[in-house]
């Protein structure tokens, strides 16, 4: 794939992330005033911030190909992409489903996120950079990961609102 691809799918990331998470941010609160907790506009988007600065650096730190806390770039890549938001995008779709109805963020998963993610993967394991079972573990890492990454912000999100 070289080092050129791997930094602009890298720096492409941000925005992919950005414009998924703006679905959210436009759909959160009216979703979860009908649920046993909510979340307010200013909470996701406080949220959100918190989690996408971490994404640019670690985008931007691994396209200059180097460690983002501890982990090589290829790796924090493909954790990235194959794990925890493949896991988010079809936590979405699955959210929908069993639901049977619209989910904020389920657009965008299905439209912008799940293909990008399986585009980088299938370009990761085509240049041998990751396995096939490879991708499995991080698609478990991301689902484990995901959930206490989201919490964790939406809670600093809430104490600062």
């Amino acid at each position: 794939m070289g080092v050129s691809k791997i930094k602009s799918l890298l720096l492409i990331f941000p925005i992919v992330f950005l414009i998924h998470d703006l679905e959210e941010i436009a759909t959160v609160e009216n979703f979860t005033m009908k649920l046993p907790f909510s979340v307010s506009t200013e909470e996701f988007i406080i949220a959100f911030i918190l989690l996408w600065i971490i994404v640019v650096i670690g985008c931007v730190t691994a396209a200059n190909n180097k460690r983002f806390i501890g982990i090589l770039p290829i790796k924090f890549f493909a954790l990235l992409v194959a794990g925890i938001f493949l896991a988010n995008g079809i936590g979405h779709v699955v959210q929908s489903v069993i639901f049977k109805k619209y989910v904020p963020g389920v657009i965008t998963a299905v439209v912008i996120l799940i293909p990008f993610c399986l585009y980088c993967i299938r370009k990761l394991v085509l240049e041998n950079l990751i396995t096939p079972k490879q991708v499995g573990v991080y698609l478990l890492v991301g689902f484990i990961l995901q959930t206490p990454f989201a919490l964790i912000s939406l809670l600093i999100a809430k104490f600062i609102v």
